[in-house]
């Protein structure tokens, strides 16, 4: 499971900052500065939840805090799916990338302290290793695979059940939150 979370938790974070900042520029039509513009309340997000990581993981424990923070950010990607069927709404998109960030940085560290904490002292070099290429390989996978379905989606003549293609691969970004917050409450508590 640990090495699940690993995988997945890199994965949705690049697909994420592959997928937003094109949905911005080519969807929305914004120039590549007021795109960064609004990606700030995603950072933003996630520089407000490392300070309180310590205190949250001491008080619920790792899985708790890396489940709560994966099912924010499910939340606010199923925020951005809504937002891409409609035009652009920066009063309800900023707020969803500060969520998004603040859920996604409440979930990546206690979810690898929790599969550190999940390995015998003696397996530990190995197991860094071998999360660390999940880690690796969960980021070009993900976003392969939803740049794949967006392009596919962009290029077919009829919507796939109603939804345009940016609302699909946003449903795929989500779906994999999903996995991923199935995941970590998996993890161990310790921590």
């Amino acid at each position: 499971m640990a090495s699940c979370a690993q995988f997945l938790s890199n994965g949705v974070v690049f697909a994420g900052q592959m997928l937003i900042p094109l949905f911005l520029i080519q969807a929305c039509g914004l120039s590549p500065s007021q795109m960064g513009w609004l990606l700030a309340p995603l950072g933003l997000g996630m520089m407000v939840a490392f300070p309180t990581l310590g205190f949250l993981t001491g008080r619920f424990g790792n899985r708790a805090v890396a489940t709560g923070g994966a099912l924010l950010s499910l939340g606010a990607t199923l925020m951005l799916a809504w937002l891409a069927s409609r035009p652009l709404q920066v009063a309800a998109l900023v707020p969803a990338l500060f969520v998004r960030g603040a859920g996604l940085g409440a979930m990546a560290l206690p979810a690898m302290s929790a599969a550190y904490a999940s390995v015998e002292p003696r397996n530990l070099p190995m197991a860094t290793t071998t999360l660390n290429i999940l880690q690796r390989l969960g980021g070009p996978t993900l976003t392969t695979l939803c740049a794949l379905a967006l392009a596919e989606l962009l290029g077919a003549q009829h919507a796939l059940a109603g939804w345009n293609a940016w609302e699909a691969t946003f449903l795929l970004l989500a779906a994999l939150h999903a996995a991923m917050a199935l995941t970590v409450a998996c993890l161990p508590n310790r921590g």
